[in-house]
Order: structure tokens, then sequence, then C-alpha cells
């Protein structure tokens, strides 16, 4: 097919090529966007410390609820549109097409979180100890994390890498400083934080989204044997498995605090603002490597569309290798010095005990593992192994959580053997067929 990417072969009458051997993006990757994550990631955690300082434990589990809401609102239907987005526009045809289907995707997502959200508020609002406009800036995050995403989406698979950086460094400034302002101003509640959020986000990246949607549709025109493939009903057929998989990975990291904080007592309210707390910053790594597991899609799709599959398992081990060092040292560190690290970051009425923190790293180390591993799923476009893993460490945890008594103690270990199980089985599911690693179907040239 003339509109179909293919690989660069090289032969004795081709110059020299001015591209890295790992593919457009891939340097960017490191050097930039790898940076821009680091730095959110860091300043994130430098605005929920901001909040944590203006609120008493007991309002900041309500806060920490709505957060966890929020990420669960955010990456749950999103991210598997910015991840389909990324992987298609990286194959470089029909980007026009891909566009616009991505953004009535996303429309469509906006409206299903809605609903969901709405179903669900019996559930949600005891967790959000009733706040109208803490459930409310919930419903607008709907939409709001629609554009955010789609932006993303479009500007990781065009390798705008270091926009993508920028502009994630962007929204946790604009978090920080609103927070700021309000802690400044003093005798604020948690609402107000909740929205500073939803103005950060919406500040940041509507205002790019159309300057990044021309550039990408002036790019690589409509092929005509791509139309059914590029489809609406086809990109959202494709993401689906993402879908369940995603929700599944917001509700199994994000969705225990809120559980917590739920059915907690009143006289272990502050005792759950403290868990959420530490657990908020026991993750603070996953706040880096979540945003940039997209960033990797177009490069791991590049790599096994170019039948360097060998990288591929060489990349695997050297993260796998990269892990279990963090663990023989994290973990211990964590039960050392994590709990006097907790109170300096977040006041002296946050106190945890060292061995809550090692369990709680524990689980972070392995759930990094976890999204590593169906990154790669993800770029053979193998997407219902993506969603059994997922499904799995959730199933795994809703059983802990239900066994183990105490609810602080409970949510601690859930998440660390939800973790552990669905990495187990996303790892079986990669040596299941690692003798192939083959690319998707729908990269395979006619």
């Amino acid at each position: 097919m003339d509109h179909q990417y293919r690989p660069h072969i090289s032969t004795t009458t081709d110059p020299p090529r001015s591209e890295p051997r790992e593919g457009p993006g891939a340097r960017r990757l490191v050097g930039s966007a790898g940076v821009g994550v680091l730095v959110s990631g860091l300043l994130v955690n430098v605005y929920l410390a901001v909040v944590a300082r203006a609120l008493p434990p007991a309002e900041y589990a309500t806060f920490g609820a709505f957060w966890a809401l929020a990420l669960v609102v955010a990456f749950g239907p999103f991210l598997p549109l910015e991840q389909e987005l990324a992987r298609r526009l990286a194959l470089r045809r029909s980007r026009r097409r891909v566009l616009r289907s991505g953004a009535v995707t996303a429309g469509a997502l906006a409206l299903l979180a809605l609903v969901v959200l709405l179903a669900a508020s019996p559930l949600v609002w005891p967790s959000l100890d009733g706040h109208v406009w803490i459930f409310a800036a919930l419903l607008a995050l709907c939409f709001v994390s629609a554009v955010q995403f789609l932006l993303r989406g479009v500007l990781i698979g065009t390798d705008r890498l270091v926009r993508h950086g920028a502009v994630m460094v962007l929204d946790s400034l604009l978090r920080v400083a609103i927070a700021a302002v309000l802690l400044v101003v003093g005798n604020v509640g948690a609402a107000a934080f909740c929205w500073a959020l939803v103005a950060a986000i919406t500040l940041a990246h509507a205002p790019l989204l159309p300057a990044a949607w021309r550039r990408a549709a002036a790019q690589f025109p409509d092929a005509p044997e791509d139309v059914a493939s590029n489809t609406p009903s086809a990109l959202a057929r494709a993401a689906m498995p993402l879908l369940v998989g995603s929700v599944c990975a917001q509700l199994l990291l994000n969705g225990l605090p809120v559980v917590v904080v739920a059915i907690a007592p009143d006289t272990a309210q502050a005792a759950a603002g403290v868990f959420v707390a530490a657990f908020t910053l026991a993750k603070a790594p996953l706040s880096m490597v979540v945003p940039l597991q997209s960033a990797v899609v177009p490069t791991l799709t590049r790599l096994l569309a170019d039948g360097r599959r060998g990288e591929v398992l060489r990349l695997l081990g050297r993260g796998a290798a990269a892990l279990a060092a963090l663990v023989v040292v994290g973990v211990p560190a964590a039960w050392l010095v994590g709990p006097p690290i907790v109170r300096l970051i977040f006041g002296a009425d946050y106190s945890i005990g060292g061995l809550d923190l090692a369990i709680i790293t524990a689980g972070v180390l392995a759930h990094v593992g976890l999204v590593v591993v169906t990154q790669v799923h993800v770029a053979r476009g193998r997407h219902v192994d993506v969603a059994l893993s997922w499904m799995t460490g959730l199933l795994a945890a809703g059983v802990t959580f239900a066994l183990v008594p105490g609810v602080v103690v409970a949510g601690e270990i859930a998440f660390g053997v939800g973790s552990v199980a669905g990495t187990v089985v996303s790892v079986l599911l990669l040596l299941r067929t690692h003798e192939g690693l083959p690319a998707p179907e729908t990269e395979r040239h006619a």
C-alpha cells in the first residue's frame, strides 16, 4: 500500500541516515519528555503538599478522595484514547482522519464518564463528605480531561515530545501557583483546591489544542485504504479493551484510598487522611511513570513493526533489573526514613509507621512493573492482554481487601497484592507469545 509506513532498509546506494536507529522521537523521549514528566511529577507532589499544609487531616481525607476519583475520571476513560491516538498517528498515515475520529471518541468518552459518575453518585457522595462543589468539580473534569488527553495523544503521536513535556510542566506549575495563592488567602476549604485543579488543566491544554491539531492534520494526507480502519467506531472498538484495562488500573491505583475514606468510621477519619497522604507520597514515582507510558508506545510500535524484537526484549530485561534494584533499596529506605519524610512534607499531624510505608512502597514498585509490561502489549496491538492483566490485579486487590481486617491495613496490603498478581499475569501472557512478539495486525503490510 502506497501510503503505509514502511521501515527504512539500508542499501549500498542509500545516503547516510540522519535519524537515530531507535526511531523518530526516541532520544527526545529520554531527553525531553522524560525530564518534563519528572519535573511535572515533582511539582504535582508539591501541589499536594501545599494542599495538605492548608487543610487538617480529616478535611484532607476528603480532598484525597477527590484527588483519587479525579485520577480515575481522567486516566480511566481517556488514557486509552491517548495511547491509541499515539499509536495510530505514529504510523504516519491518514492523520486527518485519525484526528477527527479521536475528537469524536473523546466527546463520547466524556459523556460516558459523566453518566457513570452520576450513576455512581450514591457511592461517591460519602467519600466527598457531601460537598456539592467538589462533586461538581469531578463532573467538570469529565470534559476537561477529554481536551487534556486529546492534546497529549496528538503531541506524542506526532513526535512533539518537547512540547508534550513542556505542557505537563506548565500544567503542574499552574496547579502549584493557584494552590499557593489559596494557601496565602487562607480560610478556604477543600472545594477551592479541587477547582484549582480543573482551572490549571484547562489553562494548560485548551489554548494549545487548535495549533497542535492544524500541524498534525497538515502531515500525511488521508489514504483511501485507511478509511475503514480509522473511523470513530473502529478507533473505539480498538480502544475498548484498553478502556477496560485502564479503568481497572485506576481503580486499583486510586480506588482504594476512596474506599478507605468512605468506609472508615468517624473515629478513624484522621488515620484515613494520614493514609491518603502517605500513599500519595509513596506512589510519587507513578505520577511520572503513568504519564510517560503513552510516550513509549510509538517507539515500541516502530521497533516491533521493523522486526527489531530483540531490542524490545533487551529493554524489558534492563527494566526488570532496574526495578529489582529499586525494590532492594527502596523498600528498606521507606521503612527507615519514610515516616519522618511524611511528617516533614505534610506536617506533624501526619504520622505513619515504617512498616506501613514499606508495604505501600513494595506495591508501588510492583505497579511500575505492571505498567511497563502492559505497554508492550499495547504496542503489539494485544489490547485484550492489557485488560486481562489489570482485571486480574483489581480482582486480587478486592479479594484481599475483603479478607484483611482493619480498613487502613487492608488498603495497604490489597494494593500490593493486586499489583503483584497483575504483573505476574501480564508477564505470563507476554511469555506465551514471546517467540514471535508479532507486530499488530493493523501494521502488517499488504
